[in-house]
């Protein structure tokens, strides 16, 4: 018995050294961050905006258009064209997750991707506050920071609500429309269930599109009987068509129209037009202003 132990007693001295110098080993090492090996494309600037504010940056390795004002993202390669009718750009990026809403979304390629083996998220397109928040609190989950998606989504709350307090209820409401236009594009107009429809209702404004669904061309007929006072446009629609006057107002009706009579053709940066997001009640505030140029 007495040697048996006393041939154990090295040996376990041994192991001992072993474990230890394997614990230091581990504590030296570098921990690898979970997803840090993720590469994400974000297909919308409203929800590149979301990674952004979560501190998801640096996954980032393609963009949608209209992000330029993220300085986090100067560097980041932008992807061709507002709606994505091809995965090459895609999977040139080398990309592990695509990012995109089903606003937008093509079949075919959201198949391509797949067959590819990059796992595409479809985010909830709603142009609410709810959808925000929504959004909000799928990309916390993936970034593991559900803490900070709560935090996000209070501030949201406090800033929209802010927002609305300025806008108030007033009383007549101008009567707008929203006009895409130009970028060789088909001119189309806003109507119920888009985003730029519920940035006019939020701004105080009465969308005069009320009646058509999603985004879809209006008649000469209609325009004029939608009688809008205020036009509000992307950024194309403000280039210079013939004799100068701006794309957006050289629509069939529109000319016959009070925005059209008055040249009350409004902008905002087309960031806030693309969909609701976290930077929504900014546009607000800028669209309020101009609906109401002489509100104190």
């Amino acid at each position: 018995m007495t040697s048996i132990k006393a041939t154990a007693a090295p040996l376990l001295g041994r192991l001992r050294l072993l474990c230890g110098l394997g614990l230091i080993l581990c504590l030296s090492l570098p921990v690898a961050v979970a997803g840090a090996s993720e590469r994400w494309i974000v297909a919308q600037a409203y929800v590149a905006e979301i990674v952004v504010a979560l501190g998801g940056a640096e996954r980032i390795v393609g963009l949608g258009g209209n992000t330029d004002h993220l300085k986090e993202l100067s560097k980041v390669p932008r992807l061709p064209g507002f709606r994505q009718t091809s995965a090459e750009p895609m999977l040139a990026l080398g990309p592990t997750h695509v990012l995109m809403t089903q606003e937008w979304i093509v079949p075919q390629t959201v198949a391509q991707l797949r067959a590819a083996g990059v796992r595409v998220e479809l985010l909830d397109a709603e142009h609410s506050p709810a959808g925000v928040e929504r959004r909000i609190r799928t990309i916390a989950m993936m970034l593991g920071k559900t803490d900070e998606g709560e935090r996000l989504v209070a501030r949201f709350r406090q800033d929209l609500a802010a927002a609305l307090r300025d806008v108030g209820q007033p009383s007549p409401r101008p009567r707008a429309l929203f006009m895409l236009a130009g970028g060789k594009r088909p001119l189309v107009v806003g109507g119920r269930g888009t985003n730029v429809a519920a940035l006019l209702e939020m701004a105080g404004a009465e969308n005069v599109a009320r009646d058509i669904e999603g985004f879809k061309p209006m008649s000469q007929e209609v325009m004029v009987q939608a009688a809008p006072e205020f036009i509000l446009t992307n950024k194309d629609g403000l280039t210079p068509a013939g004799e100068g006057v701006p794309i957006a107002l050289k629509s069939p009706g529109t000319e016959a129209t009070p925005a059209g009579r008055e040249r009350r053709l409004i902008h905002v940066p087309d960031r806030y037009l693309g969909g609701m997001g976290i930077h929504t009640p900014e546009g607000i505030r800028l669209l309020h202003r101009q609906l109401f140029p002489r509100r104190p």
